[in-house]
């Protein structure tokens, strides 16, 4: 019996020392026509410069990735053409709108997107974060989707921004976790205005969370009927100073239980450490996560963690406010907790002046080190009024792993040149061809900057790679929260299957290892949340496998 499936792409095997990284802007040949719609009248509501994200899905199981994309609407009456968008990948890099069909053009004032398998039914379902009430829709498995949010019981109306599925008791039903801002409505709208430096006079502006109070993330634990229950008290997650935008996953004290981490805009971060009983501890502040190195709540967005090291320990990435850098929170395994180096891995004075949302780790050249790619830009579109050196457009960063403990600034030689109002951001290979491509959405205040980007890799020399999908059996179908290990020369790499991170945005799932010039995996582990573990050896690159829990003993 075959334990897995491969479907191998070959590349050429001329590889350099290091690659010329370089992505092209393939957004117009792709077919890719959305603009984000904030609804903005001039009133300066918070929310319309707070969205939205996007995310990479395969939502009708045919092995081509495709996109979907949140969208504001109106604030009355809603426009009824203001809906998220799905572009259905045709296999030959171009996409087409299929949202109407899909059943997905529903009004919603968008924030975020979280998609995984919930029900174990084997295809991709979908959840927006909204202003207002969020929505669940399930897959009927013919490329349309139900809206069963109220059957789920997983609406809310709260301010939601970014959310993550994850199996938090290891039952192999996936559960939910969902990021509050703030209370805020058009009624209840507080007035800003600012002083501005080039003319001396005030002007109205967006303003910062510290004039509303905060909401509570919530947790919704799945029942495996198809519904969920709100047990946010009870799992000890119930915190309303949050003002959350981003959440991830992680196990940063490696006992098998899936943690979470999320960041917070002008208050601590959260660090929820899973007891394995159901209930979670927050321990950012014992574990340094919580403040700058000052003992300063930053304005925080996007999360992302990873192993960047190859080590086994856990890098956090936050990206933060302008004049606040991005953070990089650094334990190796068997440290007693965090510290944050972002100058010593030399992304501090770079990210200074940026306004940071989106944030995430991906091996951009495939030579086997994770890279930081983060997404730019200005809540305030006449931000130059006041402060002069911050444009409201920024340039997208991207950070290559030196593999020396340093990250170096790539971005304009990689091709980034092109200057955005970014928020969130996803990877993926939606042209099958082995490496990561990157999605990117804008914000919609100025229409010049409401584009949406698709970015190709088209990185040369390509280095060789092996591509991990995860199936569970007796856990979760997707295979979340499983950890992967890759042995390939003289190089360990870790990853773990994951939904969420970045911000309002969520990554494809399967896992893509970067091999450099090596040619084979000499070792593949995957470690189950179920306690099953999967070994495979000597395994040929350039290919994707499919692999299934409990396979590689049958």
């Amino acid at each position: 019996m075959r334990t897995f499936v491969l479907s191998s792409v070959l590349i050429c095997l001329c590889i350099r020392a290091a690659a010329d990284v370089q992505f092209t802007d393939a957004t117009d040949v792709s077919g890719l026509t959305f603009q984000h719609f904030t609804g903005a009248t001039g009133e300066r509501y918070l929310p319309e410069t707070m969205g939205a994200g996007c995310a990479f899905l395969d939502y009708d199981a045919d092995g081509n990735l495709d996109i979907l994309l949140a969208n504001g609407t109106a604030w009355t009456p809603a426009d009824e053409t203001d809906t998220p968008r799905l572009y259905r990948n045709t296999g030959n890099g171009q996409f087409i709108d299929t949202t109407e069909s899909a059943k997905l053009n529903v009004p919603m004032y968008g924030m975020g997107i979280t998609v995984a398998d919930y029900d174990n039914d084997a295809d991709a379902d979908i959840y927006f974060t909204n202003v207002g009430e969020n929505r669940l829709f399930r897959n009927n498995g013919d490329r349309t989707f139900t809206d069963v949010t109220e059957f789920a019981e997983v609406g809310g109306t709260s301010w939601s921004t970014s959310a993550a599925f994850f199996d938090a008791d290891n039952d192999g039903w996936l559960d939910l976790f969902v990021c509050n801002y703030v209370e805020w409505t058009p009624e209840t709208d507080v007035p800003c205005t600012v002083n501005s430096t080039v003319d001396n006079k005030r002007y109205r502006t967006y303003c910062t969370p510290t004039v509303y109070t905060g909401q509570s993330c919530r947790f919704y634990h799945n029942q495996g009927d198809g519904k969920f229950i709100d047990r946010t008290s009870q799992a000890g997650l119930y915190n309303p100073i949050g003002k959350s935008l981003g959440v991830t996953l992680l196990d940063y004290n490696h006992d098998g239980w899936l943690d979470l981490a999320v960041a917070n805009d002008t208050e601590p971060n959260f660090l929820y450490r899973n007891n394995g009983d159901g209930t979670f501890t927050d321990e950012a502040l014992v574990m340094g996560v919580a403040f700058s190195e000052t003992g300063k709540a930053r304005g925080s967005m996007g999360i992302a963690a990873a192993d960047v090291y190859n080590t086994g320990g856990t890098a956090i990435a936050i990206g933060n406010f302008s004049n606040e850098k991005t953070a990089f929170f650094y334990a190796k395994p068997g440290d007693l907790y965090f510290t944050d180096r972002a100058d010593r891995v030399q992304i501090g004075n770079v990210s200074y002046r940026s306004l940071t949302f989106g944030t995430l780790f991906f091996d951009c050249d495939l030579d086997g080190a994770l890279d930081l790619f983060c997404a730019n830009g200005h809540i305030e579109p006449e931000v130059l009024r006041y402060q002069q050196h911050i444009p409201y457009a920024q340039l997208p960063s991207l950070f290559r792993n030196q593999g020396d403990g340093a990250f170096r600034d790539i971005t304009k030689q990689a091709g980034l040149v092109r200057a955005g109002v970014g928020r969130g951001c996803a990877y993926g290979d939606y042209d099958n061809d082995g490496d990561l491509d990157l999605l990117v959405s804008n914000n919609g205040v100025k229409d010049e900057y409401s584009r949406v980007w698709l970015l190709r890799n088209d990185t040369e020399p390509q280095s060789n790679y092996l591509r991990v999908k995860t199936v569970g059996a007796r856990g979760n179908r997707d295979g979340i929260g499983a950890k992967v290990r890759v042995t390939s020369g003289n190089t360990v790499q870790y990853q773990i299957v994951r939904t969420g991170s970045s911000y309002c945005s969520q990554s494809e799932m399967t896992l893509t290892f970067g091999l450099g010039k090596n040619e084979t995996v000499a070792h593949l582990e995957i470690r189950w949340l179920s306690g099953e573990i999967d070994r495979y050896v000597e395994l040929k690159a350039n290919q994707m496998i499919e692999v299934v829990e409990g396979a590689s003993k049958k």
